[in-house]
């Protein structure tokens, strides 16, 4: 094995070393990354398990009082509807032992009936609706008889039949009455109270010892009906006063009573929303259904401890995304350090190889020299150029690294003061044609004299020259590099174009960044720094300006820069040997 393939065996080995090494070192801060994520979403995990547990333990204590003021509710309404009800029909309690024919069922009708009482009878019914009946049990529905605002034939046949229904399948021992919500007549379903009482039959003018059943009822008007649910409401004790600080019912609570055919027959707050909703079953006497109460959310709060816990599920969520996306830029960061450092790497092999072999020609032309070698004074000279031509890519590849090392550290100063572009390109363009001959290439530059603009002289010329190697090394060999110059209303412009391989167009913002080279670039035999754009952009960003890359016009890549304008002036043309007089160009 020769000495280049063991160094170069050793190379790989010691890079391979360092990949484990780095990679080793970046695996250490990833793991403690995703181990304070995992424990992050952990306490998160445990934070919504508490709060969901706080929001169900509220939820169910309002559930509670909820369920406690509808069974209040519930309970009071028996009472009060009782005592209203009953009211009504005590009447006709009373008559049934009345003798002497006082008890008439006329009398009894008219009782029950809305409006003021006639004929000798007490008073109306107060919950009273539209008519009264009373009927026989299993007489035809065509005995019954009607008082007040009498509803058709069929109204009253599946009234009276429905009323004759539930005495006789529903009606329950020791009831003094029973409420019936009677189906299959539309959207109308009257509310229908009724007794079952035993009464004696009327034989001539007295009574005799026969008696017969007959049920006594009457249409509740809703809206009366309503008055008196919301009464409970008002001036009942439904929760203790303790929890509601003595406020009024209203405005704790709020009550549906629905009736067996989920219509609501009174509603204390429309269009307010039920959230703790706890339903209780109404009494079969009064024809069932449920009463819904619910602690109303504007004072929910009010009656727990501390009040109601507050959702955190977004702030939770967004905490646990927030430190999500910071551990996947530390790690993206983490692994753009790790690119950094391959490109770091591969940076200072790069210089390393860029500084090794001028340094080997000029030695070996200077030992040339010294040993008198050469014949002739054509050699001589040719060996004179030789380390001319390596001592100035040196000298450039140096400045470079200045200028980068400056920007990188933040401490580089630009001094500048009003200079010609033209001139600038001109020296940039001498100085760099004994690098020429290497690549058999030629420069061809149309610059504008008056190119006007407030510029660091060498930083500028340092623009020009790496603009002008680039072009150099991706170029194909032979070809002619055009240097061309405009200015607008604002700026002026120096463009640089090759024959060479181009830049793809998601390349172009890239190649500026510092290590940075062209997949194209890559992939050949051109070895270079990978900091000569990167300082270009640094240096026109300095000075207000910018660079970018488009196609050129007979194929290559064309570099533009821009710098901010001062005036115009006239324009001459010259080549690779120098400027050619009697060639000048207005510039508007």
């Amino acid at each position: 094995m020769s000495g280049g393939d063991e160094q170069r065996d050793g190379g790989r080995a010691r890079r391979g070393s360092s990949d484990g090494g780095r990679r080793w070192r970046r695996s250490v801060p990833i793991a403690f990354l995703l181990t304070s994520l995992g424990v992050a979403g952990f306490g998160g995990l445990e934070a919504f398990r508490a709060q969901r547990s706080h929001q169900e333990t509220a939820a169910a204590l309002l559930e509670d009082y909820s369920e406690f003021a509808a069974w209040s509710y519930e309970r009071t309404s028996w009472d009060v509807l009782r005592q209203a009800i009953d009211g009504h029909l005590s009447l006709a309690y009373a008559n049934t032992t009345f003798a002497r024919g006082l008890a008439t069922e006329q009398c009894l009708l008219l009782i029950l009936a809305p409006g003021d009482p006639s004929k000798g009878c007490p008073c109306g019914a107060p919950l009273a609706g539209e008519y009264s009946f009373f009927t026989r049990v299993g007489e035809p529905v065509s005995e019954s008889q009607w008082a007040g605002e009498l509803p058709g034939s069929m109204h009253q046949t599946i009234v009276v039949d429905a009323v004759q229904r539930h005495a006789r399948d529903a009606y329950g021992d020791g009831w003094p009455f029973a409420m019936l919500h009677v189906a299959g007549l539309g959207d109308d379903t009257p509310i229908i109270a009724y007794t079952l009482l035993e009464s004696p039959m009327r034989v001539a003018d007295d009574f005799a010892s026969v008696r017969d059943t007959v049920l006594y009822g009457f249409q509740v008007d809703p809206r009366l009906l309503a008055d008196v649910y919301a009464s409970v409401l008002t001036d009942r004790i439904l929760l203790p006063p303790a929890l509601t600080a003595d406020r009024p019912n209203d405005e704790v609570i709020g009550v549906q009573v629905v009736g067996p055919d989920g219509s609501v027959l009174y509603e204390s707050a429309p269009g307010t929303e039920m959230a703790f909703a706890a339903p209780v079953e109404r009494e079969a006497i009064f024809g069932g259904g449920e009463i819904r109460a619910s602690v109303l959310p504007d004072v929910a709060g009010e009656l727990i401890i501390g009040g109601l816990p507050r959702d955190r599920t977004g702030v939770l969520a967004l905490i646990f995304s927030l430190a999500g996306a910071l551990a996947v830029l530390a790690i993206l960061q983490l692994r753009r350090e790790d690119q950094l450092a391959l490109l770091r790497q591969d940076f200072v092999a790069s210089v390393s190889h860029e500084l090794r072999t001028p340094l080997a020609q000029v030695r070996l032309f200077t030992e040339t020299l010294r040993l008198g070698r050469t014949r002739n004074d054509d050699q001589r000279e040719w060996a004179l150029d030789s380390i001319d031509r390596e001592t100035r890519r040196l000298s450039n590849l140096v400045e470079n690294i200045l200028h980068f090392s400056r920007a990188e550290r933040g401490v580089q100063r630009l001094d500048r003061e009003p200079a010609d572009l033209a001139v600038e390109v001109r020296e940039a363009i001498v100085s760099f044609r004994p690098l020429l001959p290497e690549r058999k290439g030629r420069i061809v530059a149309e610059v504008p004299d008056g190119l006007v603009a407030e510029i660091h002289r060498d930083s500028i010329r340092q623009v020009v020259l790496n603009l002008l190697d680039n072009a150099v090394r991706y170029g194909r060999e032979g070809q002619t590099i055009r240097v061309g110059g405009a200015r607008t209303a604002e700026a002026v412009r120096i463009d640089v174009d090759d024959e060479g391989i181009g830049v793809p167009l998601d390349e172009r913002d890239r190649i500026f960044e510092p290590f940075r080279r062209g997949e194209r670039a890559v992939g050949t035999v051109v070895v270079g720094s990978g900091i000569g754009l990167a300082v270009v952009s640094e240096i026109l960003e300095a000075h207000d300006g910018r660079v970018w890359v488009e196609d050129a016009p007979r194929g290559g890549a064309r570099f533009s820069f821009e710098l901010p304008a001062l005036h115009t002036a006239l324009a001459t043309h010259f080549d690779d040997s120098g400027p050619v007089s009697g060639s000048a160009a207005g510039v508007a």
